[in-house]
């Protein structure tokens, strides 16, 4: 505790308490003799305020004052205090001020008279020095003597730069006050607590957790001495990390001399050590600076400091100076128990931003009056230029703020010198006129002076001019498509347009992010994009460097724990000043399954994004993220919310994919690259074939162009091998239709294509003539102008009893809309319900999509559909079809079939309303007539060489009619199949055939085997009673009764019919 008791004038304690003032670390008479110092002598008490007499009131009014007496005792009572009070607080400060020109005064005399004592003899000193010895108190003061000759040199060392201290003649005149700066300045009016080197340090700026840490010190310091406990026990030793040398080195010096003004060490015998290891002089001083503490990073280096600071004739602490604080010095730091005691004393030195430089030089103006800005804005957008400018390397040394200010001042005067020069020259003394400055105050500084300062860079012309001369927008504008992104990026010209117009009235410019998402599928411009937008960053000086640090998401994954840290903070660092891309974002996010948990090491590359990123206009790096639009939203909804804040999607660049005619002139541009050539009917046809392309799952955009054109080279390459052609005249070749798409003229072959196709379907004239028809409108839209695309059907339900051939047409599709050029590939994808229902809630809808994406592009065909009415799974899948069915990246761009039975899947239309207008056309698949099947019957033989007698496959005659009427008996069966059951009729005949000629030991000649009226009655009759029918022997009895005796079953031996 203090006082603040007028008896006792010098401001002592009254009895010994925590050491927290300078002269009571000084003058306690309860120290020993390591600690006490020369008592100063106190200034004459005249130079005090005088104390108004209380026996005269007459002192305390005037004339004009009202009466004593009127005055209420309670009024009194607060006059009174607050006199009182007014009169401490002026006497504590005289008294500070006294006693510090005092102790600068006795600092001068002894150096002086270490000055005169130079040439005397050693032994007279030894002499001497033995004489004073009895004494404590000229032991002490011989002790600091020494300690301030040792010391006179390092002192100087570490005071060489105080630009980062304010020049005030009180800190509590600082505007900017911090709590730690609020505390003190409480503690010196409540307490009447003083300390020069506090005070030095609250006059710094920022440096809130240095200050507060100060303040700790004082307060550990008081409880110890309070309980009486040993300072030795307690650790002072600090560990301090920053990236501006001076600045620790300034913190360095006045901790040490705090530790001395509170009585920690015994004297001013301070070291400096810029090795790794301790020096023989180190061992005797009370405190070791180790100014580059970065070079110690072996266990052996800190257990030999830790040797010479431990000892017991008196205490030494030890200051470590890093700039990094490797992982090698945190662990050589950690050596044992009692370093990590010793060095539990962490302090980080934050680089200054812009508010710390606005506050340094809103101080320097006070100190330079003739600093006088024309708006207060002005100041701060200097300050922002500034700190912008050095903000590559981060602003640290204050020392050049001085300098800027000077140059901005130099230049108005400059500015002010020409203008009056200009006006004088028309104008002349005494007219009458006077000369009126620029702003009309010609002693302010403008904004043209802050525009021009000679450290600047140049100034960014016009955005107008910007546009017209950047080779980076002239690139852009290059770039085929991207119409959108160009539009986006011209609002960033907009941007530093109205900066700059803002700049010019004082007012502050509007800050944004320039960190960016793209997103779009592969080969659309986004790393080209990427890198004209960081030209474009530096040429408008948001950025200082403009240099681009491309990394993939695999570069930053590390492989084991901390590593994904460590690239990502590292990828950071290489692009500040320009710009970081990191390509293929969207793999930073890997959706976890039931098997597989989160990702901890992609969620530590993001969370590092977010610790290292502001997202601030003043953060001189930009980072771009590309990816997958779809997949980034997600990894944005389901990783760290800070990412969203960095990286706003409504910022983001959407990139579209490229239409027939943008990729068509980018094929156009690869081909002028290559000094290339096609036809005119070569480029329609290449046209046609990105079209279809296109409309593949996995689409590079300008990616499969190079690989288009790739595959025409080596196309031509085939064409030409064994033509006469000379090699100097084989690149003049120019490309043909069929070095791009050796099938490029199948639409002309569309018709041969379907009859050959349908060559083996009996009975399906209806569903051929609709895709004939198909074809048919095609070509003439395509002859009008029209685009076919639009108007022909895409989703079909094929719907009809088993057997019609639903899937055989389906699989026949595939090749017809690739005949038309709608699809890509012919290729038809199966599927069943059971592909498109989850095990569990929620992953239905992705097995739904993944059909999809295997159907892009192709044929998507889902066999018996009408599986799909059930519980909510299914209600599930039915609803994902009908919304993927609306979603651009599959409307149009494949063909989807539902199959199966009739009335099943009338059932599955009702369920969901959109479901039927999803698959507006239903081709309808009927039983197949007995003719048909006696056909299809015929035909399915003779792929086995066996043929069937004219007699019955000719109509009219009466072994026809027995065997259309005993069709015509087994297609009304329950479970009839058509056409599949005449192939399983085809089959048991074939099987009956083959094993008679097996058993034979004749020679059958090919194309002589044919099947008997009897045995294909037998086999008839056989599948009737299989399916359960009942076999009528009215038309055997009228046309064949010799037959209708008999009782051979089909599947006996039976002698085979000769032709």
């Amino acid at each position: 505790m203090t006082s603040n008791d007028t008896d006792n004038p010098n401001g002592s304690p009254k009895h010994e308490g925590p050491s927290n003032q300078h002269s009571d670390a000084g003058n306690s008479s309860d120290q020993g003799p390591e600690t006490r110092s020369v008592t100063p002598t106190l200034a004459p008490t005249e130079d005090l305020p005088e104390t108004p007499s209380s026996t005269n009131p007459s002192t305390l009014t005037d004339s004009n004052s009202p009466i004593v007496e009127d005055i209420k005792p309670s009024e009194a009572r607060i006059i009174a205090e607050s006199i009182a009070n007014l009169f401490v607080e002026a006497v504590a400060s005289r008294l500070s001020k006294l006693k510090s020109l005092e102790e600068h005064a006795n600092e001068v005399a002894r150096n002086d008279e270490n000055k005169t004592n130079e040439g005397s003899d050693n032994s007279e000193n030894e002499d001497k020095g033995d004489q004073g010895s009895n004494s404590p108190e000229n032991e002490a003061n011989h002790e600091n003597a020494d300690g301030n000759e040792k010391t006179d040199e390092q002192e100087l060392k570490w005071t060489e730069d105080d630009a980062f201290v304010l020049e005030v003649e009180d800190f509590e005149s600082i505007d900017d006050k911090s709590p730690s700066q609020i505390e003190w300045s409480r503690r010196k009016r409540e307490e009447n607590q003083q300390n020069e080197h506090l005070d030095r340090l609250m006059c710094m700026v920022g440096l809130e957790e240095v200050k507060a840490f100060f303040l700790s010190i004082m307060d550990k310091v008081k409880v110890l001495k309070l309980w009486d406990k040993n300072l030795s026990d307690w650790s002072f030793d600090l560990v301090l990390k920053g990236n501006c040398r001076t600045r620790r080195n300034r913190i360095a010096q006045l901790y040490a001399e705090f530790l001395y003004s509170i009585g920690i060490v015994r004297n001013r015998n301070f070291a400096i050590n810029d090795g790794y290891s301790p020096s023989e002089q180190d061992s005797m001083a009370t405190i070791v600076f180790f100014s580059d503490a970065d070079r110690i990073d072996r266990k052996s280096e800190i257990e030999e400091i830790m040797k010479v600071a431990k000892k017991p004739e008196f205490r030494t602490v030890v200051i470590l100076s890093y700039e990094v604080l490797s992982d090698s010095s945190k662990e050589a730091l950690d050596v044992n128990e009692e370093s990590r005691h010793r060095f539990s004393n962490h302090l980080v030195l934050e680089d200054y931003g812009e508010k710390e430089t606005l506050e340094f030089m809103k101080h320097l103006c006070k100190s330079k009056p003739e600093y006088r800005f024309e708006a207060d804005a002005l100041l701060e957008t200097l300050a922002k230029q500034i700190h912008k400018r050095h903000s590559g390397n981060q602003f640290q040394n204050a020392d050049t703020l001085p300098q800027e200010l000077e140059k901005v001042w130099q230049k108005s005067q400059i500015r002010v010198q020409d203008a009056w020069y200009s006006w004088a020259k028309t104008h002349s003394p005494g007219d009458g006129h006077e000369f009126s400055a620029e702003g009309g105050d010609r002693d302010k500084i403008i904004l043209e002076d802050i525009l021009e300062t000679a450290t600047a860079p140049e100034p960014a012309p016009e955005i107008e001019d910007f546009r017209v001369n950047s080779p980076a927008w002239k690139s852009l504008q290059q770039l085929v498509g991207l119409n959108s992104v160009k539009e986006d990026l011209g609002l960033l010209f907009d941007m530093a347009q109205y900066n700059k117009q803002q700049e010019k009235n004082g007012r502050k410019p509007l800050a944004t992010t320039y960190n960016r998402c793209f997103l779009g599928n592969p080969g659309v411009g986004k790393t080209t994009v990427a890198e004209l937008y960081a030209k474009m960053l530096s040429e408008l000086g948001i950025v200082s460097g403009g240099h681009v640090v491309t990394k993939r998401a695999s570069d930053l994954l590390g492989k084991y724990i901390g590593w994904s840290e460590r690239n990502t903070t590292k990828a950071l660092e290489e692009a500040n000043g320009g710009v970081l891309i990191i390509d293929d974002a969207h793999l930073l996010y890997q959706e976890p399954s039931c098997s597989k948990s989160s990702d901890s090491f992609r969620n530590g590359i993001i969370d590092t994004l977010v610790a290292n990123i502001s997202g601030s206009a003043s953060e001189d790096r930009c980072v771009i993220l590309c990816g997958y639009a779809d997949r980034m939203q997600n990894m944005f909804l389901k990783t760290n919310p800070g990412l969203q804040r960095r990286f706003p999607m409504e910022n983001s660049l959407h990139f579209a994919n490229y239409n027939d005619e943008e990729l068509h002139q980018i094929l156009k541009q690869k081909m002028e690259r290559d000094d290339l050539t096609a036809t005119d009917e070569a480029h329609d046809v290449a046209r046609e074939t990105l079209s279809r392309m296109r409309r593949r799952p996995n689409f590079g955009n300008g990616g499969d162009v190079e690989t288009l054109l790739s595959r025409a080279k080596v196309h031509r390459i085939t064409r030409l091998k064994d033509s006469t052609i000379g090699f100097a005249d084989f690149h003049n070749q120019a490309l043909e239709p069929q070095d791009f798409d050796p099938d490029f003229d199948r639409s002309r072959r569309a018709d041969k294509h379907r009859n050959s196709l349908f060559q083996d379907f009996v009975g399906f004239d209806s569903v051929i003539g609709k895709f004939q028809r198909y074809q048919k409108m095609a070509d003439g839209m395509r002859r009008c102008g029209v685009d076919p695309k639009l108007h022909i059907p895409w989703a079909f339900v094929f719907s009809g009893p088993p057997g019609t051939g639903k899937t055989s047409t389906a699989r026949k599709v595939g090749r017809l809309f690739y005949d038309m050029g709608f699809i890509s590939s012919a290729d038809v994808v199966t599927c069943s319900v059971t592909n498109l229902i989850g095990q569990h809630l929620g992953t239905t809808g992705p097995k739904v999509i993944d059909q999809f994406e295997r159907g892009l592009g192709k044929v998507l065909f889902i066999d018996e559909a009408y599986r799909l009415i059930g519980d909510s799974f299914h209600q599930d899948a039915v609803g994902e079809i009908v919304d993927t069915m609306t979603n651009p990246r599959y409307a149009r761009n494949m063909v989807v079939i539902l199959a199966g039975y009739g009335k099943e899947m009338e059932t599955l239309l009702s369920t969901n309303p959109g479901l039927r207008s999803r698959f507006p056309t239903i081709i309808d698949f009927p039983h197949m007539s007995p003719e048909h099947c006696l056909q299809l019957l015929s035909n399915l033989l003779a792929t086995f060489n066996i043929g069937i007698p004219k007699s019955i496959v000719q109509p009219g005659g009466a072994e026809n009619t027995t065997v259309i009427r005993a069709l015509t008996q087994l297609t009304a069966t329950e479970g009839w199949a058509s056409g599949r059951d005449i192939e399983s009729l085809s089959k048991n005949i074939a099987e009956h055939v083959f094993a008679i000629v097996g058993e034979s030991d004749d020679t059958y000649e090919p194309g002589t085997l044919q099947v008997s009226f009897e045995e294909l009655m037998d086999a008839l009759r056989a599948m009737l009673n299989q399916k359960g029918g009942t076999w009528s022997r009215s038309m055997e009895e009228e046309n064949y009764p010799e037959y209708a005796g008999r009782q051979q079953r089909f599947g006996k031996v039976l002698p085979p019919r000769y032709v």
